[in-house]
């Protein structure tokens, strides 16, 4: 019974700021509103000259998945054991374990306000409160039935949790995964998508722009074509323009789309810089953070969000000038 209350406070706190603006605004509009008033800002990522690159102490084989903290800390997931760790950004140190018993392996993280949101392998969601330990964890039973999810992060505008599906090949050399949305009011996972992430659809946005796509495949009918070997590994909101950035890992791309499910950039990583990327967030004054799984040289790339002052024609540009 303890622990059920506390999984309604938890909710309850969770939920609150949302549920006073949708009796504001009504179900049927909330979303829409929140979504097209949003106060997008323009800039830029360089992706060729990170700021930083930073190794991860002995110890911390690399992880797999990460959330910004605060500006000095990150809490990231160690694969394989699943376990949970805060990063010290100033020293690049581990300050601190998380103690949550060994009854979950985690996959996947993301953060709103001080709760911590945990992903586990089973695609079940638990909130995690200060002083983050065992006695202020509490877990969602409320799971969908053959859902593998294998990223999540928060939408803070409309304080929704976004969780992108495994990936499924639909047919030969065509892949797809789902972004859905688990409502904290409700404490439950959406039943339809907001919308699919569909390999065909990256590679001719891709096409259409002139961006070189990183795989060449042959057909088995002996045809050699560019494409995308395409599986996600992370997925998160930029806190200046609202877009949702999903990562591939296994072909180093990142597909950006804007809040309706339309793609509005695509590139590849370099590999020198990138040799395999894993997970990502965003820091509070849009700076990206990405993680390498590379098992000699784990490491933090950062770049820097650049503002535009002024745009070519009032577009902001997310890859370079």
């Amino acid at each position: 019974m303890k622990k059920q209350h506390f999984f309604s406070f938890v909710l309850a706190t969770l939920s609150f700021v949302a549920a006073k603006s949708l009796e504001e605004v009504g179900v049927e509009n909330y979303y829409y509103q929140k979504a097209t008033n949003f106060y997008k800002e323009d800039g830029y990522f360089d992706l060729i000259h990170p700021t930083e690159v930073n190794v991860l102490p002995m110890g911390v084989s690399s992880f797999s998945d990460l959330t910004s903290m605060d500006s000095t800390h990150l809490v990231g997931i160690v694969p394989n054991s699943g376990e949970v760790v805060f990063l010290d950004l100033i020293d690049y140190s581990i300050s601190s374990k998380l103690s949550l018993g060994s009854d979950h392996k985690f996959v996947a993280i993301s953060k709103i306000d001080s709760t911590l949101i945990l992903m586990d392998s089973e695609s079940k969601v638990h909130f995690l409160l200060p002083p983050y330990d065992v006695n202020s964890f509490a877990s969602s039973n409320n799971t969908k039935e053959n859902f593998n999810s294998v990223g999540i992060c928060l939408h803070q505008s409309t304080k929704r949790l976004f969780l992108i599906s495994e990936v499924q090949e639909k047919e030969e050399g065509q892949f797809s995964s789902f972004l859905y949305a688990f409502n904290l009011n409700k404490n439950q996972l959406r039943d339809e998508p907001i919308f699919e992430i569909n390999s065909t659809d990256i590679e001719t946005f891709a096409l259409n722009n002139n961006l070189s796509l990183p795989i060449t495949f042959v057909t088995n009918s002996g045809d050699t074509i560019q494409g995308l070997d395409f599986n996600p590994s992370a997925i998160a909101v930029h806190p200046k323009t609202n877009e949702i950035y999903i990562l591939s890992s296994t072909d180093r791309s990142l597909i950006v789309y804007n809040q309706f499910g339309e793609i509005v950039n695509y590139t590849t990583l370099d590999s020198s810089i990138f040799p395999r990327p894993s997970g990502m967030t965003f820091q509070e004054n849009g700076d990206l953070l990405i993680s390498n799984s590379e098992l000699l040289n784990p490491s933090i790339v950062k770049l820097k969000w650049n503002k535009l002052y002024q745009s070519l024609e009032g577009h902001g540009l997310i890859f370079g000038r």
